[in-house]
This record gives structure tokens, sequence and C-alpha cells, in this order.
């Protein structure tokens, strides 16, 4: 059998896998289709920012076991691994668009030669898919005896690289054992769990992993909520949730929602499956609707503790939808400056990493060269990113720049102590409203915050 691996696809993904098998021995074809990305990589500049990526890439480029190459036919003569890990973006009605995996079944079908290599679905897929990869495949070598594995990713952005070398569990879905332990086989050196099962429940796995995590956070956001009403620290609430080892303390922090190109998409991708299949599932769909809240909600507490926004300066800290990556996809934070733009806001942002992504979809926004020249003239402050830079200002500092002295803190990650003892009013999400009142010429007295849950159920009526 051929011993090299194809990775079809030079996206998020792709690169990671790419990468990390290069970096366990094994040698790795990326191939990447677009010529100006294909160019790019082959100088080695990544379209992503991932922490120890850059690296690995490198020093698996230096040492000749990673390539990267447009060709299909050069790609699969040698490989007997072909990973799929092209996008499966959402359509507008939440199914998948799998018109990227069809093509690069049909490409590396019309460009096999002997025997059959191994087919591995990486990228994120309705249940199913495994078995139309296999009839797609057919169609065009009708007597191979095509193997096709299911081998979801559970990486997460910021921690990828660190996910893909040190997995929770490893999945590996096949119709025959044998074809399974053959994948398994390329993370030996991992010595890590693996479970092998159906490609069908492999498939499922991926979706029910995610759909759990927004649930999980969309349910300590709605108790947010609750505890913002009765004086409880929701933190408080989650930290003690969280040493319950039913539980479990991960993606338990109340905050603006999730985001990403993960979460929303495959939830949204179950949602449309299960109801395809007849089944209906209103815990999925109450996740999605606290989530779309949450932002609401912040531009309404906005409102009420200011008064009036429009032409009010709020200074927001950071863009990527969370910390350690570039990425702006389905980001709370540019939600929440869309809903204030809509106010009338004026914007005033910073982030390490993306503001040059975010410039492009929002060009009207004024971006800055670090946090206190953000929040110079902000009539408030809003943390939307927890970028651990955020956590060592000097608020006293601060407090000379700003117009008002009020922070909300769409993380809880914010020391909430230090920015009240240096004259803040900081709010957090689900926790009271701590610090000063505003001074003189400002606001006097901070309405209570139930008037900010009902403006937000007003504007989203």
């Amino acid at each position: 059998m051929k011993d090299a691996i194809t990775v079809i696809g030079g996206g998020y993904v792709g690169l990671i896998t790419s990468a990390c098998f290069a970096r366990l021995g094994h040698k790795v074809f990326c191939l990447e289709i677009d010529h100006s990305r294909a160019e790019a990589l082959q100088d080695d500049r990544l379209p992503i920012k991932e922490p120890g990526l850059a690296e690995i890439w490198e020093r698996g480029r230096a040492s000749g076991l990673l390539k990267v190459t447009r060709s299909y036919r050069e790609a699969m003569k040698q490989s007997g691994f072909v990973f799929l890990a092209v996008g499966t973006p959402a359509k507008a009605n939440g199914s998948v668009d799998l018109r990227q995996v069809i093509s690069a079944v049909r490409s590396a079908a019309t460009n096999a030669n002997g025997e059959s290599p191994v087919i591995v679905l990486k990228s994120t897929v309705p249940p199913g898919t495994a078995e139309l990869v296999a009839d797609i495949w057919s169609e065009y070598r009708p007597d191979d005896d095509l193997r096709v594995v299911s081998n979801p990713e559970f990486l997460r952005e910021g921690q990828a690289v660190f996910d893909f070398m040190r997995p929770a569990r490893i999945v590996i879905g096949a119709d025959e054992r044998e074809t399974a332990e053959l994948v398994g086989e390329l993370y030996a050196k991992l010595r890590r769990p693996v479970i092998y099962t159906s490609t069908r429940a492999a498939e499922m796995i991926k979706y029910a992993s995610n759909a759990f995590l927004c649930t999980k956070v969309s349910f300590i956001n709605e108790l947010a909520a609750l505890c913002e009403e009765i004086g409880v620290d929701v933190v408080e609430v989650s930290e003690a949730l969280g040493m319950d080892p039913r539980i479990g303390s991960s993606y338990l922090d109340a905050g603006l929602g999730w985001g990403g190109s993960c979460l929303p998409k495959d939830i949204g991708g179950l949602i449309w499956f299960a109801s395809r299949m007849g089944v209906h599932t209103p815990i999925l769909s109450a996740a999605v609707k606290i989530n779309k809240r949450q932002v609401r909600l912040a531009a309404a507490r906005l409102e009420s503790l200011i008064g009036d926004l429009n032409g009010k300066t709020i200074a927001v800290w950071g863009l990527a939808f969370k910390a350690n990556c570039d990425d702006i996809r389905e980001s709370p934070a540019l939600a929440l400056i869309r809903q204030l733009g809509d106010y009338g806001c004026k914007i005033r942002a910073y982030d390490p990493v993306a503001m040059d992504a975010a410039a492009k979809l929002f060009p009207e926004v004024e971006y800055c060269a670090g946090p206190y020249e953000t929040a110079t003239g902000a009539d408030a402050i809003v943390l939307a990113t927890a970028w651990s830079q955020f956590r060592s200002l000097d608020f006293d500092r601060l407090r000379t720049l700003v117009q008002r002295p009020l922070i909300l803190d769409g993380r809880n990650f914010l020391d909430g102590e230090a920015a009240t003892d240096a004259g803040f009013i900081y709010v957090g999400i689900g926790r009271a409203v701590t610090g000063p009142d505003f001074e003189p010429g400002n606001r006097d007295v901070l309405p209570h915050l139930r008037s900010a849950r009902r403006r937000a159920k007003t504007r989203s009526a």
C-alpha cells in the first residue's frame, strides 16, 4: 500500500492536518487547487494565525515530508490515504453545502491509479455522507473496492495544534475494523484513546459534540439573566457547577455567546438534518435563539446605562470570535458592532490580529493601535474578546482617557474590582453592577437592568 497522505484543502483544517501529520513523520501532500493560495503556501505564507502552526509547517517543509501541490495526479500517485478537508459551508436554510466534497471526490477518482486509496472524511458532514462519497467514486471507478472512513476533527481555534497532537479522543468510523485500524495507525505515535465506530456514528459524534457545546454556553447565559435579576454572581454559580465531574467547567462561561466557523454552522446543520429526518429539536433551536439574544441584550444594557446611544462613542476591545485566533466568522464582537451601528453609535475598535479582516466588513469603524487609544473619548468600553493583554491594563490610566467611566465586560474576564477602584462602573454578564454612579453632567442614577432586557426583547420583535 502507498504510504503517503494527501490532504485535500489548504484551509484551516487542511493546514493543521497536513502540518501535524508531517510532524508525526508521514509524507504529506497538501493539495490546494487555488493558484494564489497554493503559491502562498509554497512560500510558507500561511493564511491563518494559529499558535505553533508556522513552526511545524516550516519544519515539515524543510524536512521534505510536507509538500504543497496543485496536482491531483502528483498527489494520488503516491498516496494510500486521501483526507478530505474542504469547506462544507451552511446554506441559507441551514443545510450543508457538499459541493466541495463532491468535487474533491470526483477529482481524486479521475486521477487515481492502481489500488484505490482509503478516503478519509475530515470535513464536518451530515450522517450518510461517507456513503455518498462511495457512490460518487463508483461512478468513475466501478471496479474499485473503495474504503471510506469518517475521522472528524475536534480542533479548537487558538489551540488546534495542541488538540491534534494531544486529542482527548480520536474517532474513526468505518464499515470494516481493518480499514479503521489502518487510519488509526497514522495516529499511533500520539498514544491517545481511539474510538472505532461506524461512519454514520462518527459523523453524528462530530455534530453532537459541537451542538452540546453550544447548548452548554446558552444554558449558562440563560442562567446569567436570572442571576442578574436576583443579585447572584453567575461566575460563582458556574464555578461550582463546573466542579461537578458530571458537568465539567469547559464552555460554562457566561458572555456574549458563541461564534466562529464551526459551532453556528454545525448546530444549524444538525437542526436542519434532524428536521429532514422528521425529528423536532427544540433544545437546539432554543440554544441558537438564546445565543442571538446575548448581543441584543448587551446593546440594550448599554442603552439602559447611558441613555440614548445615538452619537455615542463605544470602544470595543476584541474582534475575533475568541482569543488566540484571527477568525472573525460569526464573531459576537462584530454582531455587537452591527447592533450598535443601528443605534447610531460611533465605534472605535482594537484587536491584536483581526483588524484587517474586520475592516473589510466594517470600514466605517475607527481601528486603533491599542486598548488605550481605543478607549480615548469613549462613552463606554466593551470587552468582546478575552485576549490576555486585556487582563493587565492600567485602569487608573484608562480613567483619564474615557468620556464616561463605564465598562461592559462581555466575557467576565477583566478585574472588576480594579476597575471600580479606579472609578469605573463595571458591568459583567450575569453579575451585579458595581462602582460609583456617573459623574455630574452625565447620569446620576443607574436604572435597574430589567429595563435592558425589555429593550432587547422589544428591538428583536
